[in-house]
Order: structure tokens, then sequence, then C-alpha cells
């Protein structure tokens, strides 16, 4: 599996070109290695690859500018006026206790490359408090033991998804027993663990280059912690509304490993300096594919990759991979009018298609009866 992606991502010559979505493969059948890597020189430089496919009568230094700021990494880190609100617009005191509320919650969790450090910390002291046991005859390992699991628990409770899966845990425990007050309890604790974990709060539009296809957009949902990307605007393999991929986000939680799933990508040291963060987090998932007229539809072993505020979906068997970043309203509005635009054309296609079906058949039976006719005078 790390064949197809960690190679690619964590390479020396790593050139991660999230900017231009023309780098993605043309073909579904064969994928260079140049063709998955993106460009982190220019980050900015995004937005203007879906400007100058959708935007083309627009002036360039214009429109760049526009898409520029739209993209900026200032609305991600927090900077001032990073969304400029209406001076008459007053922010309610119901939403910033929301924001007030969310913000203490976030600051209870490590994020980013962070999470990984506190999980070789924590396996480290799981090693470690693993031997006190084994030696437990050893005078003093009793005090030890404690002290060793004091700590595992504190770093334990910075680890979202391990809170979230371990609430969730006590939470079913709790029902069972009948004491729905502390399931009670638990159900707040894991919803507020779930709103830090990055892979389950992806909701809503996003756009990504499907090859030859070229760009469309997908609404991603969830059922339960499975993820479910729907297609917005489709092909004619896979059309608007059925599934692109799915990801199943469960945390796991194992009692002596601690969190099971993928090992991120790591990404050496200059591409780490090029993004900001050393480790690409990556899940397993199922992505679809079909032949023209959505026929033969399967499903094919999948990875969903985080990548900063962009993501990708790779069709690991075909090495196909799709990056997606969040549309703009214009861009929105425009490619799904291009979508009404292009079912109106197909819909008047089957209605001149049907009339001219009608009026061959029309003309047969006509020139039937003046056949039948003749052979009577």
């Amino acid at each position: 599996m790390l064949r197809l992606i960690a190679p690619l991502l964590a390479t020396s010559s790593l050139e991660l070109f999230v900017c231009s979505f023309n780098a993605i493969p043309k073909t579904t059948h064969h994928v260079s290695r140049s063709s998955l890597f993106m460009s982190t020189s220019s980050f900015g430089a995004f937005p203007e690859e879906f400007n100058s496919n959708y935007n083309q009568d627009r002036d360039n230094s214009e429109s760049t500018a526009e898409f520029a700021s739209g993209y900026s990494t200032g609305q991600y880190n927090g900077h001032e006026s990073a969304f400029p609100l209406p001076e008459s617009t007053d922010i309610t005191e119901a939403r910033q206790l929301r924001w007030e509320r969310e913000a203490m919650v976030q600051s209870k969790f490590v994020s980013d490359d962070e999470v990984y450090e506190l999980r070789r910390k924590i396996s480290d002291l799981r090693l470690r408090l693993m031997e006190a046991r084994e030696n437990l005859a050893e005078e003093g390992q009793q005090r030890r033991i404690r002290e060793l699991e004091e700590q595992l628990f504190s770093l334990n409770t910075k680890d979202a998804e391990f809170m979230y899966a371990m609430s969730l845990e006590l939470m079913e425990n709790a029902r069972q027993e009948g004491d729905f007050a502390t399931a009670e309890k638990y159900g707040v604790q894991a919803a507020e663990a779930r709103l830090c974990i990055p892979q389950l709060n992806m909701h809503g539009l996003w756009v990504g280059k499907y090859g030859d296809h070229g760009f469309e957009m997908i609404n991603v949902t969830y059922a339960g912690d499975t993820l479910i990307a729907t297609k917005v605007t489709g092909d004619q393999n896979v059309p608007k509304g059925e599934v692109s991929f799915t990801v199943d986000l469960s945390p796991h939680i194992h009692s002596d490993k601690g969190m099971l799933c993928l090992e991120p990508i790591e990404l050496n040291g200059k591409a780490a300096r090029q993004w900001g963060k050393k480790f690409l987090p990556r899940y397993q998932g199922r992505g679809q594919v079909a032949a023209e007229g959505f026929t033969n539809a399967k499903w094919l072993e999948g990875q969903l990759i985080l990548v900063g505020r962009f993501f990708s979906f790779a069709w690991v068997p075909i090495g196909h991979q799709v990056f997606f970043g969040r549309p703009s309203s214009d861009l929105t509005l425009k490619m799904l009018c291009e979508q009404q635009e292009d079912e109106l054309k197909r819909d008047q296609v089957s209605v001149m298609r049907e009339a001219a079906y009608n009026m061959m058949e029309e003309t047969y039976w006509i020139e039937k009866e003046d056949s039948y006719q003749d052979g009577w005078e």
C-alpha cells in the first residue's frame, strides 16, 4: 500500500503540486510518479487553476488577487480581517459563547504533527509500563507503575481520537448497565472530542479534477463515522448523485498498542518545511469506478490523505489520485449552472431524437398505406 503513496509524497524531490490540478493523470490506468506530486512552492496558485478553467474571460490580475485572497492562509490562522464582517453585523451572544466553548475544547487536545509525537511518547510509555509490570517483584516497582499509569492517562487525554473512541465505549457500557446519566456525560465528552478530529469535520462541498473528465464537485456527508463523498456534478462513468468514495473513520483502540490506524506519510525535511508539517494522515476507504453509462460499477481499495487544508483520495489498484479543495461561492454557482445546462442539452437531444423517431415511424406507415393503395388500383 505504501508502494503507491508513501514514496510519492516522501521522496527528496517532492513537488506536491496542489496548485495545478492539471498534474493529475489523464487516464485512470497509468499514473506517473510526477503526476501525483503537488507543488508547495505556490499555494496561492491553487485557486488560479480554478480561475483559468472557469473564468477565462476575466482579467488575470484581478481574478488572481480575488482568488488568492479567498484562499489565503490567513483565514486558517485566525489573522485579523481574514473573514471581514459588515460593520452593521453584530455577533450574537450565543454565537460568541459557542466560539469560546469550541476554543476551550480545542485547547484540550494536540493537533497536526503534535498528535504523532504524542502517540510516540505514549507508545514508549506503554513499553516501559509493560517492563515494570514484568519486574513487579523488584523494590519500588509498584510506585513506578503508578507513576507510569498516571503519565499515560495524562497523555491519552490530549489525543482527541483516543478520547472520542474511549468515550463512546464508556457511554455504551453505561447504557447497557442502565446508567443513562453517566452515558449522557460520556456522550457530551465524545461529541467535544469529535469536533477536534479533522477527518470527521469535512462536511460540505469540495472540487477536484477527475482526469479527462475535468473538475467535478462532491458533497461530503457522514453516516456515523463513515465519510461519504457524493457527486454533485458527475461524468459519463460515475454520474451526478452517485457515491464517488467512502471512508470508515471510526477510531479503534487496542489495549496494548493504543490507536490502530494506518501509519501517516512522513515527509522529509524539505517537504516538511514546504508544507509546514511532517506527517500526512491517511485512512483506508473504498472508491467507486465504472464503465461509460455507469455500467460494471465496482468498488476498489482506496486511501484518504489529509494534506493541510486540502485532501486527496487515491484509487490504489489503478494508481489514480484526485486532489480536492474548497470551491469559492462563484465557482460553486458556475459549476452547478454548467451541470444544469448540460442536463438541459441532453434532455433536448433526447426530445429531438424521440421526435425524429416518431416522424420516421409515421413516414413508414404512410408509405406502407400508399403501397397498399397502389396495389388496389
